[in-house]
């Protein structure tokens, strides 16, 4: 955090936390701002975050004493028991695991009182040098850094806020702001299944009825399921929501998945066996899902599901930074993509919500 001061130009620093203000302002709220550390919420600190435009406020320095990241503490920050308060945290939420169950947990206490979460993101000028969740330096000197701001809260306030401060982000030439709202309403619907082709594509015959276990199946008596044939040249299969899902982001399989084989004579599922998924790929609001089949795999009714609140955002992926990611790491974030997906997943159990996705296909396997 310290580089978003020093950066040469730290006037976009002072502008974005001057932003913050604005938009909660707007809303007519009244920020209580507080410095977050070593398990301590020191403040308040008076009326605005501009406080932070200040190198001393993260090096401990002029009358700040230093500290130790510990994200979770806003949430534990005195309030009314009874009364759910709007929180937003800003960070670069390069957390680890035990740091993002930490923040999870001091979030929960909030979601169990009805909260929805939001996050804003945004990259800015940043100089000095990036620390991994390990505390590595992955690296050093000039970049443009994402900067988050994670709001929990009632969920008109976490929406209407978040808005707020994107327009004045965008007035103050700062307009590539990415947000996303995470609450039961915007995880009730699940997507399924419209596309369905063979890896190679000539190895298949997709839309075509397919037999098993010496029963026809037809796709116009089964319009929830993707049929396809395989050949003995076929390596696996790739369904997705969309009839042409292209571009986006894409990775290898990263465990939102799950997937199933149905038990035609009982209809319960069990595991799928010479199956398994490969790589996801999102883009925009669409899903696609490449699994490769083997030889062993037997022809059968199957489902990819992607549990309530386990579908991340295309831009959660493209800002995440894996560990094995060396491209443009001063631009990405470690840990983003784990503490949003879970954060969503936690969201989702408030409500027990339906399934992110649900994809169906009727697979005849001729290997």
């Amino acid at each position: 955090m310290l580089g978003f001061a020093q950066a040469g130009n730290n006037n976009v620093w002072r502008r974005f936390l001057q932003a913050i203000n604005q938009g909660v302002l707007l809303e007519g709220l009244q920020p209580v701002t507080y410095r977050i550390g070593a398990g301590v919420a020191e403040g308040p600190l008076g009326a605005s975050v501009t406080k932070a435009a200040d190198p001393c406020f993260f090096q401990g320095c002029a009358g700040f004493r230093p500290v130790a990241s510990s994200l979770e503490t806003l949430w534990t920050a005195t309030t009314d028991p009874k009364a759910l308060p709007l929180r937003l945290l800003v960070s670069d939420l390069e957390v680890n695991q035990n740091d993002i169950s930490s923040l999870l947990a001091g979030i929960q206490a909030d979601l169990t009182k009805g909260a929805s979460a939001g996050i804003l993101g945004l990259r800015i000028p940043f100089m000095g040098d990036v620390f991994s969740a390990d505390g590595r330096i992955v690296f050093k000197g000039k970049t443009s850094r994402p900067v988050f701001i994670l709001a929990s809260g009632p969920k008109k306030q976490v929406k209407s806020v978040l808005a707020e401060i994107g327009k004045a982000l965008a007035l103050n030439g700062m307009n590539d702001a990415s947000i996303s709202i995470v609450d039961p309403d915007t995880l009730a619907k699940t997507m399924t299944a419209k596309s369905v082709v063979g890896i190679p594509a000539t190895s298949a015959s997709p839309g075509s009825s397919v037999r098993i276990l010496g029963q026809t199946y037809r796709p116009s008596q089964n319009p929830d399921y993707q049929f396809i044939k395989l050949n003995a040249a076929a390596t696996g299969l790739s369904v997705a929501t969309a009839a042409n899902v292209s571009g986006g982001s894409e990775r290898p399989a990263f465990g939102i998945t799950d997937l199933e084989q149905i038990d035609l004579a009982g209809g319960q599922s069990v595991a799928a066996e010479g199956m398994r998924v490969s790589n996801i790929q999102i883009s925009g609001s669409n899903l696609k899902v490449q699994l490769n089949v083997d030889q062993s795999a037997p022809s059968g009714l199957y489902r990819v599901v992607v549990p309530a609140g386990s579908l991340p955002e295309q831009w959660w992926l493209d800002w995440d930074r894996a560990q094995t990611d060396t491209t443009k790491v001063g631009e990405k974030t470690q840990g983003l993509l784990l503490l949003m997906t879970s954060l969503s997943r936690q969201v989702a159990k408030t409500t027990n919500g339906p399934p992110a996705a649900t994809l169906c296909i009727a697979l005849q396997n001729q290997n």
